[in-house]
């Protein structure tokens, strides 16, 4: 079997509800690496986005530190800032990741408005003051790939230097 066999078996066991796989039960840490992590990143912006370029560097302890291009105005210079984990997604009830920005929140209450990101910023994704909310249920809706939580039973996502960790349990039943 090949690679290119997988996707439409994939689409086969998800139209069923992964019934063929019922009883089954998944517990696992991806690891990914920043480049990895900023190729993933770059392919999600939408091209007339208020971002044009966004680099995420993983740092220890649940922080990142991130680097932002905005489209407009042009003569704007890259945004740094740092963010750290707040709060983790709390399934099913609650799942979003929500972030506090730690590296310029006095500049960002000072410029949001001036700037005016937060109506710009993709779906599931929203910015109130120093907050960073990342709604994963909107995010996956928006991909037509909501379906796949009902399975995810905790999701964390932890950092640590260069490399993003996300802890997943997963079950069909």
């Amino acid at each position: 079997m090949t690679w290119r066999a997988l996707p439409p078996i994939f689409e086969v066991l998800r139209s069923s509800g992964f019934r063929d796989l019922n009883g089954s039960r998944v517990a696992t840490t991806l690891s990914i690496a920043e480049p990895l992590l900023n190729a993933v990143v770059s392919a999600s912006l939408p091209p007339s986005g208020a971002v044009r370029e966004l680099v995420v560097h993983p740092l220890a302890g649940d922080r990142f530190s991130i680097r932002a291009k905005l489209a407009r105005p042009e003569f704007l210079p890259p945004i740094n800032a740092t963010v750290a984990i707040a709060r983790q997604p709390e399934l099913p009830e609650h799942p979003t990741l929500l972030l506090r920005v730690t590296g310029f929140a006095g500049l960002l209450a000072m410029a949001g408005p001036l700037l005016s990101l937060a109506p710009k910023l993709p779906p599931g994704i929203r910015l109130d003051k120093d907050l960073l909310t990342v709604d994963l249920r909107q995010l996956l809706a928006e991909r037509g790939q909501e379906d796949l939580l009902r399975l995810v039973q905790r999701i964390a996502v932890h950092s640590e230097e260069s490399r993003v960790l996300i802890d997943v349990e997963a079950a069909v039943s």
